[in-house]
């Protein structure tokens, strides 16, 4: 069963927009996966498209905040698959109690306007140097460590234009016609135009 470890504590910066996190936290996905996130993160919830926030409420206020910190964490390292980290926000979205519907919507808003990055290799090594090696799950650390690490120009792909009015009239099929997060990525697809 996909849950948290650890509880986070957060403060705002002076400016109001930005958040520390102040201990280190993590989220197990269902497959058991760990989504760790290390003390000192700094994160502004800029991995949710800002149009969704006007639907649902900025991503630092209810049940979704604990999911949006690991989801803005692993959208700025980008040491998984673009399609993995946003799908880990669904199940984090679910594990904090966000309903079905408000969890699907969540999803297709980052699934439709959210970052892209090319390959797990896109890895943000100057960001991770950071953060202490330790603060990261295993998996990370031996990437952490690593002084040397060759890796491709890193191209984030995000959607320029954004049919905000298309996708506020869909949100009531996100809601309740679609069972699934795959039948959500389906939709999108169809209506919406292509993702990749």
């Amino acid at each position: 069963m996909a849950h948290y470890t650890g509880r986070p504590r957060f403060e705002w910066d002076e400016d109001g927009r930005i958040m520390t996190l102040l201990n280190r936290f993590a989220f197990v996905d269902k497959a058991q996966r760990v989504w760790s996130v290390p003390a000192n993160v700094r994160v502004d919830g800029a991995s949710i498209p800002k149009f969704a926030w006007s639907i649902l409420g900025s991503p630092f206020v209810g049940r979704y905040r604990k999911a949006s910190v690991v989801h803005d964490w692993y959208c700025d390292i980008r040491t998984r698959e673009w399609k993995a980290t946003h799908r880990m926000f669904y199940e984090a979205m679910r594990a904090s109690k966000v309903s079905g519907a408000k969890a699907r919507i969540m999803y297709a808003a980052v699934y439709y306007a959210g970052p892209r990055w090319d390959i797990v290799a896109d890895y943000d090594g100057a960001l991770a140097e950071t953060v202490s090696a330790e603060a990261y799950s295993l998996e990370q650390s031996a990437v952490a460590k690593t002084e040397h690490l060759e890796r491709p120009n890193v191209i984030i792909w995000q959607r320029q234009e954004v049919d905000e009015e298309a996708f506020l009239q869909m949100c009531d099929d996100f809601a309740k016609r679609c069972a699934t997060i795959a039948d959500v990525e389906a939709m999108i697809e169809d209506h919406m135009g292509a993702t990749e």
